[in-house]
């Protein structure tokens, strides 16, 4: 059954203004994070949201699969967020704060690789803990394709441990078994944590968005071990092997070609893909989203000039994976 769509206006008439209040959103390969946020942006209202969306990877597919939120968008530099704990974080959140017209909100989407540890610690070891609020770690989990092996990364388990409440998200995809399996699952991890259950991320605002459950006094001796030593926060990627391969093309595949790829050729390695596609036999852009052994093709109209634009994120991929695709390229010339 579909929820309704509900506006902070429901429930939220005012924000308080103790600091920006910020919500991060984090979660697996695959989980709907993109999709949430969407929600969100579509039911927020009055309310003035500025969006901080990174990627794993070089080609900003996320950007393009969001709502126009051209006035609300401002953009990291490519790269594991969690990763690149510079300059570039708090940069962009003064971006924020320095703007004209002021922001109510600031949301960050994190990758699905994304240990959401360093971004808690940057916000309450920097000038930052003075200017905003964490007001909660949303970690968005695919009810479907939940699996023990994913699980075995520190990543993933990272995202649960140190997240302030967890959405089941695809309870339309998973059986009742799956389900209690991985609340089951999630509270003994955590136990007393907050779960909620969504489609397509649907979830009432006001149960998400200034809720204020975040404990910054549960993070003060990791502050200090922070601030000595920031890289022993940030290697986890080299601990799972993830890696990505990037495809760029100004030809169109050949529809056939491409869906043997998917269905013969594609290595199971890849846990997650995503991108915006041009097919010889279609003048419709097609937003391509792989996770796991599901994969969905949706058609709209295209924004910009037709190419091929793909990212593919597992373990240890290799180049394999382009000459793969140029083979789907379609050989005739395109007027």
């Amino acid at each position: 059954m579909t929820r309704p769509n509900f506006t902070l206006s429901d429930a939220l008439p005012s924000i308080p203004k103790t600091g920006m209040p910020v919500t991060i959103i984090t979660g697996f390969l695959g989980s709907g994070k993109t999709t949430l946020l969407n929600q969100i942006l579509q039911n927020k209202d009055n309310l003035k949201v500025a969006i901080l969306v990174n990627e794993f990877g070089d080609i900003n597919i996320d950007e393009q699969l969001l709502i126009s939120v051209e006035s609300d968008m401002v953009e990291l530099d490519n790269g594991c967020i969690c990763c690149t704990i510079n300059d570039s974080l708090v940069d962009a959140v003064y971006r924020v704060l320095e703007r004209e017209e002021k922001v109510d909100y600031l949301v960050i989407e994190t990758t699905g690789l994304a240990d959401p540890l360093p971004i808690l610690l940057t916000f309450l070891s920097t000038e930052l803990k003075f200017l905003t609020r964490i007001d909660a770690v949303i970690t968005v989990v695919d009810a479907a394709a939940f699996d023990l092996k994913h699980f075995e990364s520190d990543t993933a388990l990272s995202q649960i441990r140190y997240g302030d409440l967890v959405i089941l998200n695809k309870i339309d995809l998973a059986t009742k078994e799956q389900i209690a399996e991985l609340e089951a699952f999630i509270s003994d991890i955590k136990p007393g944590f907050r779960i909620l259950q969504s489609e397509y991320g649907k979830v009432p605002l006001p149960l998400i968005l200034d809720i204020g459950i975040t404990q910054e006094n549960y993070y003060q001796d990791q502050i200090s071990e922070f601030r000595r030593d920031r890289a022993s926060f940030n290697n986890h990627l080299e601990n799972d092997g993830f890696s990505f391969v990037s495809f760029q093309s100004d030809r169109p595949f050949e529809l056939k070609k491409f869906e043997h790829f998917l269905t013969e050729q594609l290595p199971n390695n890849v846990f997650r893909a995503k991108g915006i596609l041009w097919f010889q036999e279609s003048e419709s852009r097609h937003i391509f989203q792989l996770s796991g052994p599901r994969y969905d093709l949706e058609a709209d109209d295209w924004k910009t000039q037709p190419k091929n634009e793909i990212v593919f994120i597992g373990h240890n991929l290799d180049e394999s994976l382009t000459k793969k695709l140029n083979n789907c390229l379609s050989t005739q010339c395109i007027a």
